[in-house]
């Protein structure tokens, strides 16, 4: 699972498109005075609601729990290589700290040879099969 939340918790989604089943996973961002998940709804409120009342509840799992986010020093990069030898570097802006003491880098998303549309793990927006072909390696800064 590729989701992070303040409380290390998500919701789980299940819908069903074109006869597939499909799952998503929501962030808890926190626990409401009855205990009640919250999430933030997918409306244009954007407002936090109870989890359980949102169309598609599944259930609650663990997920990573966020702690802190630092900025990557200049240098840190990304060296993704897929399958047939296509290699792709990204630079990495920022580190997500887990409650572990992990840190995952969060790297420039693109969309084709568009602009950068945000900051992303590295390797999150490929798919999940191919992915699985995919070599991910943080290289260090060079000495």
């Amino acid at each position: 699972m590729d989701t992070w939340s303040p409380t290390g918790w998500a919701a789980i989604y299940e819908t069903e498109v074109e006869g597939e089943r499909q799952r998503r996973f929501t962030p808890i961002q926190r626990w409401g005075t009855d205990g009640a998940p919250m999430v933030v709804d997918d409306s244009e409120h954007h407002c936090l609601i109870d989890a359980r009342t949102a169309e598609g509840f599944a259930g609650l799992d663990v997920c990573a729990q966020v702690t802190g986010v630092s900025p990557a020093a200049p240098g840190w990069s990304v060296s993704i290589k897929y399958p047939g030898g296509d290699t792709e570097t990204r630079p990495v802006a920022a580190w997500v700290v887990e409650s572990d003491g992990s840190a995952q880098p969060l790297v420039p998303e693109h969309t084709g040879e568009g602009p950068v549309t945000g900051l992303i793990t590295a390797g999150a927006d490929i798919v999940d099969e191919y992915r699985l072909q995919c070599s991910i390696n943080v290289v260090p800064p060079e000495s």
